[in-house]
């Protein structure tokens, strides 16, 4: 028997929001969930359809029946550390919310520099960027290509994605927030590549954004439950040391140097802030002439890697 299950016994028809959230905090902090109460508050918040600031200002109010054992199912799957974005099946980036599930790596905060880099990027009036296509490589949840529809109305944006449960739900993302956004099926920069004379895609400015698998395995065989046990291997594990698949997506961008066709590339790679010299110098060596800046996250670590280049 587990032992948060007989903690569930405490759960009644009595049970008041106040009740639940100190009972399932202690059911969480003994199956050392890292933070029990907002875990409790969003779980309960989420049952009940109230916001979070509901739950103390009505803190005596009892729970239905129906609402208690929805409840515990979802404090039993969280107690063994299923992420609550897969438990809700939704999570917030950039203010906007996604539909999520375990075909989709969960977004994440540091993602959002990436987002807001390219946004200056591309509004800048003094850089190169003319009649930009943008394209979100490895795109998940669609999280990176939503939010810059959202954000920059007029873009012309593409998407791939290699997994076809992936592709489902980058699909339903972009249906839910209405934007034009095109999802092509296949590997990396491939299906814009195959496509490349198509009268869809012509332009002087091809913006590149990647949040692509960036751990190492070993650091990915060393990570918490919730990420190992629960979020897909393929968008986390990036191989021995962690950039085999921005390799490939360098290698692949190379193809697109030799196709005679003129126009102005701006990456922006979301990266381990260990990678930082090895992803350079792997950058410097496929394009001698690329213009490098790296940013930093909200911890100070180096976490996205910007680079342009004409061909």
């Amino acid at each position: 028997m587990r032992k948060y299950s007989g903690l569930f016994l405490c759960y009644n028809s009595a049970m008041t929001i106040q009740k639940s959230l100190i009972l399932t905090i202690k059911i969480l902090e003994k199956n050392k969930i890292p933070f029990p109460a907002l875990d409790a508050e969003i779980l309960l918040s989420f049952v009940i359809k109230k916001p979070k600031e509901f739950l103390y200002a009505h803190s005596e109010r009892k729970l239905t029946v129906a609402q208690i054992l929805k409840f515990k199912k979802l404090i039993t799957r969280r107690a063994q550390h299923e992420p609550v974005a897969y438990i809700t099946g939704h999570k917030y980036f950039y203010g906007l919310d996604f539909f999520v599930d375990k075909n989709v790596l969960i977004p994440r905060p540091e993602t959002e520099i990436l987002v807001e880099e390219a946004i200056k990027k591309i509004q800048n009036p003094k850089s190169k960027i003319q009649n930009p296509i943008i394209v979100d490589v490895g795109t998940g949840s669609g999280c990176i290509a939503i939010t810059l529809a959202k954000n920059l109305p007029t873009a012309k944006i593409f998407v791939t994605e290699i997994s076809p449960g992936a592709a489902e739900i980058a699909r339903k993302n972009i249906h839910h927030h209405k934007v034009a956004v095109t999802l092509f099926l296949g590997n990396l920069l491939e299906p814009i590549i195959k496509n490349l004379k198509s009268e869809t895609l012509k332009f002087k400015s091809l913006i590149i954004a990647a949040n692509l698998p960036y751990l190492t395995t070993r650091q990915w065989q060393k990570t918490q439950p919730e990420i190992k046990k629960y979020e897909p291997r393929q968008a986390l594990d990036g191989g021995k040391d962690g950039l085999k698949y921005y390799r490939e997506l360098l290698e692949q961008l190379k193809k697109l140097k030799i196709s005679n066709y003129k126009f102005h590339v701006s990456c922006f790679f979301e990266i381990d802030p260990l990678e930082t010299k090895r992803i350079t110098k792997i950058i410097k060596r496929d394009f001698p002439t690329a213009k490098i800046e790296i940013k930093k996250d909200l911890a100070g670590r180096d976490r996205i890697v910007i680079f342009s280049l004409s061909f």
